[in-house]
C-alpha cells in the first residue's frame, strides 16, 4: 500500500526568487528614495518598487480621492432608500 502525503504550508513556484542584493544609501539617497517610493505609492513594498525600477517595468499609481468615496457612499445611501420604498410598496400591491 502506497500512502500519498498531503503537502502542507505555501505552494511552491514554478521560478521562485532565491537571488538577493544588498545596497547601501547615503542620508540623501535615502530621503529620494522614500520620497520616490511615496510618489509611486508603494510605501508598504519595497522590493517590488525596486525590480520595477530597476527592469523598467511600468508601475501603476492608484490614488484615492476622498471626496469621491463619500460620493458613492451617498450614492449608496440614496439606492437602499429607494430600495427600501420598492419593498414597502410591494405588499400594498398585493393586495
Amino acid at each position: 500500500m502506497t500512502t500519498t502525503k498531503k503537502r502542507i504550508g505555501r505552494p511552491t513556484t514554478t521560478d521562485p526568487r532565491v537571488h538577493r542584493y544588498n545596497f547601501k544609501l547615503t542620508t540623501e539617497e535615502n530621503i529620494r528614495f522614500k520620497q520616490m517610493l511615496c510618489k509611486a505609492g508603494l510605501e508598504h513594498n519595497r522590493s517590488r518598487f525596486i525590480v520595477k525600477r530597476i527592469f523598467a517595468e511600468e508601475f501603476v499609481v492608484i490614488k484615492r480621492d476622498p471626496s469621491k468615496t463619500q460620493f458613492i457612499g451617498r450614492l449608496n445611501d440614496f439606492y437602499f432608500q429607494f430600495q427600501k420604498l420598492a419593498n414597502n410598496c410591494a405588499p400594498v400591491k398585493a393586495i
